[in-house]
């Protein structure tokens, strides 16, 4: 009995440590083109060259007024790279929520693809792996309704319209 507890216990870890690493090679999400002729995935590496932006500010659907300290790279750096130039994007969550959103919100007002809040990692259970986030405390007109719908969590992919 011993034995099989072993087993079953080793076979866990072993599980647990494949699917860390698939994880790990799974791109964060898509940007696309509405034909689907393009499509890039970002991966780690491509947040990693698009460089990151920490700031502080409230997040919506969460606690209210608490700060939060969140850390990604801009959504117009990961267009620019990509090599996406739209007027119009739609975020597509997990749980496909669909929204529009002006591709002037990522090339003026500093959102982000969030992958860290406080220091931590996103994961799906958190609203992660990644986050449309926008620096809501820098500037209050981005409190408004429209910049939390816009503020898109378990971002799945984004559509060049």
């Amino acid at each position: 009995m011993l034995s099989m507890t072993k087993s079953l216990a080793a076979l866990a870890v072993g599980l647990a440590l494949t699917c860390t690493t698939a994880l790990a090679n799974e791109p964060y999400f898509t940007i696309r083109s509405a034909d689907g002729a393009k499509t890039v995935e970002i991966t780690a590496e491509a947040i990693e060259k698009a460089g990151s932006v920490t700031f502080k500010t409230t997040l919506p659907g969460t606690d209210g007024e608490e700060l939060h300290e969140v850390r990604g790279p801009l959504m117009q750096s990961l267009l620019d790279q990509a090599g996406f130039a739209s007027a119009e994007y739609v975020a597509v969550a997990l749980d496909n929520y669909e929204i529009d959103v002006p591709a002037e919100d990522f090339a003026t007002l500093g959102a982000i693809a969030a992958v860290e809040v406080d220091g931590k990692p996103l994961t799906v259970r958190d609203k992660g792996p990644t986050w449309i986030v926008y620096p809501r405390s820098d500037n209050a007109a981005l409190t408004d309704p429209i910049y939390e719908s816009r503020s898109v969590w378990q971002l799945k992919e984004l559509v060049a319209k």
